[in-house]
C-alpha cells in the first residue's frame, strides 16, 4: 500500500465531524478535538478483551485532566513515568494505590518529594533505582522492569524490549536485582515488561510472555504480573488475550496492562487551517499547525491519516508545511486531497496520543487550545496559551 492511498481509508464519525464543522466557526485554529464516545468505545473493547486485567492507562500519551477524570470514574489507573505526572494524576483525583510510576531515573529529589506528597507504586528499572529506592523510601511497593532482550519489530524509538535498549533488567540480572529489592524491605509485586509501542505484530508479543513465563517460573511466585502496553491501533485486543489471560492464570498472578496510544489516539484529531499553497518541486499546503504542535511526523516518521474538512474539485497530491522556519516541518507527505482556498481546514488523525503531550513552545508558538466533544456540547479541556503564560516563567 502506498502512502498517499493510506491517507484516503480513514474516516470520522459523522456527527464528530459535524461538530468540528461547527466548532470551525467558534474556535482559533489549529486545535485539539477530542470525542468522547470513540474514547469510550476504545476502552471498553480493550476492558471486554481483558475483563479480569487491571488497565493502568500510559498518561505520557494525553495527560489532559478533563480525561483522566472520565478514566477514573470508569474505574481505570493511571500508568505515570515522571514526577510531574504523579501530581496531575493525584490533582485529577486519583490515589496513590492507583498510580504506577515507572521511567529510568528516580533522583533523590524526586523520591523525597515522592515521600512528601504520597508514594505511588513504583516501577524499578535498575539495580541503581532498586538501591535508592531502598534507601529513600523503605516499605515501598514495586515492580522490576525485564528487558527480554528481543528483536521487536518497531521503529527503533519505540523498540523499548530490545537488549540495546536503555529500559529495563537484563533477564540474567533480575536474581541480583530482586535479591537487593528484597533486602531493602521492599514489597515486590511482580515484574514488569513493556515490548515497544505501536506493536501488532502476535509473535513479538508471544516471545515477550514466553521470557516473562520463564522469570515468573525461576523467581516467583509473584502477586502481580504486568505485561505493560504498546498495542498497534490496528491490533485487536481479542487476538492476543486468551494468551495474555492464559500466562496470568498458569501463574497465579493479577494481570496488569498499560495501554496509552491505543485508547487515546483515534479519539483526537488535529484541526488546522490552510493559508496558501505553493509549488516547488512538490506540491505544498501551508498550514498554521506545525511541529512545535504535532511532533510525531518529524520524530517518528509517524504517518497520520488527513480528511479534508472542505470541498474542493480538482484532486491533487500535496505534502502538509508548517509555518517553522525548519525543512522536517512537514505533517504529512504525498497526501491526496482536494485543492483548497485559503482558510479552508484539514483534520489530522489519530492525534489523540503524543500530539498534546509532546507539544512545545519551540519559536514561542502558545500551545494549543484542546477541546472534547461529550455528545451534546463541547467543553474546554485546555485554552489556547496566553502570551503572559508563555512569558511568566522568566526573570
Amino acid at each position: 500500500m502506498s502512502m498517499t492511498q493510506s491517507y484516503n481509508q480513514k474516516s470520522l464519525r459523522p456527527e464528530f465531524q459535524a461538530a468540528l464543522q461547527e466548532a470551525l466557526h467558534h474556535f482559533e485554529t489549529p486545535f485539539y478535538a477530542y470525542d468522547l464516545q470513540t474514547l469510550r468505545s476504545r476502552l471498553t473493547q480493550m476492558q471486554q478483551a481483558f475483563p479480569s486485567a487491571e488497565i493502568f492507562y500510559a498518561m505520557k500519551a494525553n495527560p489532559r485532566l478533563g480525561i483522566l477524570r472520565r478514566l477514573l470514574e470508569w474505574d481505570v489507573f493511571l500508568e505515570a513515568v515522571s514526577l510531574g505526572e504523579v501530581h496531575r494524576a493525584y490533582r485529577a483525583g486519583f490515589k496513590k494505590t492507583e498510580v504506577l510510576l515507572n521511567g529510568p531515573v528516580k533522583t533523590p529529589a524526586i523520591l523525597q518529594e515522592l515521600a512528601e506528597i504520597g508514594v505511588p507504586i513504583l516501577g524499578l528499572d535498575s539495580l541503581a533505582d532498586t538501591q535508592r529506592v531502598s534507601q529513600l523510601l523503605p516499605g515501598s511497593r514495586v515492580l522490576l522492569r525485564v528487558n527480554p532482550d528481543l528483536p521487536i519489530a518497531t521503529h527503533d524509538h519505540l523498540a523499548t524490549g530490545r537488549g540495546e535498549s536503555k529500559f529495563g533488567i537484563m533477564p540474567d540480572d533480575v536474581e541480583k536485582v530482586l535479591a537487593a529489592a528484597r533486602r531493602g524491605n521492599l514489597e515486590v509485586l511482580g515484574l514488569h515488561v513493556h515490548l515497544g509501542s505501536a506493536l501488532s505484530h502476535l509473535e513479538d508479543y508471544h516471545a515477550g510472555y514466553a521470557v516473562m513465563e520463564q522469570l515468573y517460573r525461576q523467581h516467583g511466585p509473584f502477586q502481580v504480573l504486568n505485561l505493560g502496553g504498546g498495542f498497534g491501533l490496528d491490533l485487536d485486543p481479542a487476538s492476543l488475550a486468551p494468551s495474555a489471560i492464559a500466562l496470568a492464570e498458569r501463574l497465579g498472578a493479577e494481570l496488569w496492562l498499560e495501554p496509552g496510544r491505543y485508547l487515546v489516539a483515534e479519539a483526537g484529531v488535529l484541526v488546522s487551517k490552510i493559508w496558501g499553497t505553493k509549488h516547488t518541486r512538490r506540491n505544498f499546503m501551508l498550514l498554521d499547525a506545525g511541529m512545535m504542535t504535532l511532533l510525531r511526523p518529524m520524530l517518528y516518521a509517524a504517518e497520520h491519516p488527513v480528511i479534508p474538512l472542505y470541498k474542493g474539485k480538482k484532486m491533487q497530491v500535496w505534502d502538509l508545511a508548517g509555518p517553522v522556519c525548519e525543512s522536517g516541518d512537514i505533517l504529512a507527505r504525498d497526501v491526496q486531497l482536494p485543492t483548497p482556498k485559503e482558510g479552508d481546514a484539514l483534520a489530522i488523525l489519530q492525534a489523540g496520543a503524543y500530539g498534546s503531550s509532546m507539544s512545545s513552545n519551540y519559536l514561542d508558538y502558545p500551545r494549543p487550545l484542546e477541546i472534547l466533544w461529550n455528545g451534546l456540547e463541547w467543553e474546554v479541556l485546555r485554552r489556547k496559551q496566553s502570551w503572559e503564560a508563555l512569558f511568566a516563567d522568566e526573570i
